[in-house]
Parts: structure tokens; sequence; C-alpha cells
């Protein structure tokens, strides 16, 4: 209960911050997310009838503010499990930031990304969307049955710290932090909880960045992307991820991005592909979306992917592939304010084993100003 207070009145103050503020410039965002019913076609059971509030780990509320110089931010996560003594409530990110000149200075809870992942249509649909540049691994949980472990980011703990200095095109970054568990961000070896990126951007050229963080003894993750910026209405990063595991080889592993999006009026198509290798592991995801854009209210779209996993190292429970069909629509009433909803189709063929096709329909509500 405690903790839910101070959740509560830290929100509050900085509510009352901005509201008294000469020139307040903030965000206010609310995301709600629900899975409206699950089918198994293969079967045909019903394993979700008509519901609200199945996703209650993506529900957020999140509020920032910020200056010429300085700003804060808090996201707090919302369960939708409400009872008589009311719903838990936690916090998800949380940061402030100062300017010094060309020096910013960044404490708190956040993720410092740099590379543009390509996701102007991805409006808040989330999942496969949400995957960042990294190395995959598979997750039974996640949709299309894949997770990342990040290369873009500097900050990958919980509690951090960084800085960013700009001089002309290039931005030069350091971070540190670690994880609160056992209070290790209290007393560690600086020297293996780090990270640093190098970008430079050329004028209607290309942005690139080259990212390296140690997060543990001989622990490694690299990034390096390119952004190129040529051709009008087309974006397309490339780039390399990679995991070093200096102690066991085996845990190591690379992988080649490419993504892309391309506009014509109102349809855009974007596409997501990403080569992962380990030792004797190979997983192969490629990902396409069609939008187009009826009017200011209507956005019908189609996401399909397809993520293959194989090699004699992966669990032959885990090798095969997955596809995801995800017809959608997103229903626009202002600028920031959305319902997006789809009728999403996952089929599962593995190596061993039976095939299945689940059949569910996620709706996600955001507001966000």
């Amino acid at each position: 209960m405690m903790k839910r207070i101070v959740h509560v009145s830290a929100l509050l103050l900085l509510v009352g911050t901005m509201v008294f503020a000469a020139d307040p410039k903030f965000n206010l965002n609310a995301r709600v997310s629900s899975n409206l019913f699950t089918y198994d076609v293969t079967n045909g059971n019903m394993t979700k009838k008509l519901g609200i509030g199945d996703v209650s780990s993506t529900d957020t509320v999140a509020i920032s503010y910020s200056d010429k110089n300085a700003g804060a931010y808090l996201s707090l996560k919302v369960s939708d499990l409400i009872g008589s003594s009311g719903g838990t409530t936690v916090t998800d990110d949380y940061y402030g930031w100062m300017k010094f000149g060309d020096l910013k200075l960044t404490a708190g809870e956040w993720d410092h990304r740099y590379a543009s992942r390509v996701t102007t249509d991805a409006s808040s649909f989330g999942g496969l969307w949400d995957l960042k540049y990294g190395v995959l691994t598979y997750s039974a949980s996640a949709e299309g049955r894949v997770s990342v472990t990040e290369s873009d980011n500097i900050t990958p703990w919980e509690i951090e710290a960084a800085a960013d200095y700009v001089f002309q095109d290039l931005t030069v970054s350091l971070s540190t932090g670690n994880v609160s568990a056992s209070n290790a961000y209290k007393d560690y070896n600086v020297a293996e909880f780090f990270g640093a990126r190098a970008a430079y951007k050329v004028k209607d050229v290309v942005d690139a960045n080259v990212s390296f963080v140690m997060n543990g003894k001989n622990k490694m993750q690299i990034g390096a992307f390119g952004n190129l910026l040529m051709v009008k209405g087309l974006t397309l990063v490339a780039g390399y991820s990679g995991y070093q595991d200096l102690d066991n080889s085996v845990n190591s592993r690379n992988a080649g991005e490419l993504r892309a999006r391309y506009a014509i009026d109102a349809l855009a198509i974007t596409t997501h592909n990403n080569v992962t290798v380990g030792d004797k592991r190979l997983i192969i995801y490629d990902m396409v979306s069609l939008s187009y854009k009826i009017n200011d209210v209507i956005t019908p779209s189609l996401m399909v992917a397809n993520t293959n996993f194989s090699g004699d190292n992966t669990a032959a429970a885990q090798r095969g592939n997955v596809l995801v069909v995800k017809p959608g629509i997103t229903l626009t009433a202002q600028k920031g304010a959305t319902i997006d909803a789809a009728l999403r189709f996952t089929i599962t063929n593995p190596e061993t084993g039976s095939s299945s096709t689940i059949m569910d329909m996620p709706v996600v509500f955001r507001v966000k100003f």
C-alpha cells in the first residue's frame, strides 16, 4: 500500500509542477490493451471468451515535462485486475535530464536507443512492432515466438546514468548502471557494466552509429547501424547486432538486420528482417506490413511475419516455423488518440509434434497528448 501511495504522490507532484509552470510543455499518455477472445482453430475450442483486461502487463500511464534545459518522465504500469482493495501499480520508467550547452545528463530508468526502428506505421499495436534491434531468441509467450537481446540500447539495466555530448554532426554517449536485485547497483565494478556510443550524421546521406555495452564480466552487446537518407520517401536501415560471451562462446550470437519503409501517397509498405546465427542455431525472421490511410480516421493494415527456428542446438520442440497473419484497423479520433484492433492468426508448424492455428483479437486503446 505504501509503495502505491508513493507512486501516486510522485505522479501528482509532477502534474502540479506542470500546472503551475510558466510555460508548461508536457505529454500525457494512457495505453489500455486487451485480447477480446482466443479461438483454437485446430481443435475448435474457445479458450477465452469475450472480455477485457486480459493483457494487463501492457497497460501504462505516463506523464512527462520538458523545458529548455531540463525535464522529467514517469511511466506507471497498471494492472486492470482491480478488486475491492484496488489494483497494482508499479513503476515502469522514470528519469530526469538536464542540459549544459552541448552536454546532456540523464539519470533514472529508461532505454537509451539511437537507430530508427522503422515503425512509422506501428500505431499502438505493439507485439512484433516493438521488436528491437538485437540477436533473436525463442520465447514461447511472445508474438511470433521471438524475443531479442538488444544491441542498440546502452542502458539495458534498471538504475542508470548517461551523458551525451553533441559536437556538430557527431554525438558521443557514455552510460553505466546495474539491476536492483540484491542491491547490485549500490556496489559494482563500472568496468563490467557500462555503455558507449558514437553517432555521426551526414545530412541527406546517412545517419550511422556504433554502440557497445559491457553487461557483466566478459558479456558484450554490440550494434552498428546505418540509416540511408538519400531517397525521398524511403527509410532504409541496415546493420549488425552481436552478443558475445567470452566465458562461454556457445552463448554468443550474431545477427544481420535490414529494415525498410517506402511510402507512396497514402500507401506504405514496411519490412523488418533479422538473421541470427549462433552455435549450431539459426533464426530467420521476416515481417512485411501494408497500410493504407483512407482518411484522417480510418487506416487498415495487414502484417505478415514468419519466424523459422533451426539448427542442431535448437531444442527439438522449438524447431520449425511460426507464421503470424494480422489484418487490422486503426481508428483515429484526433492526433494521438487511436483504437487499434486486429484479427490475429498464429500458425505453428513444428518439425516434431502437431501443427496448430490460434485466432485471437488484440485491441489497444491509446490517448497521447
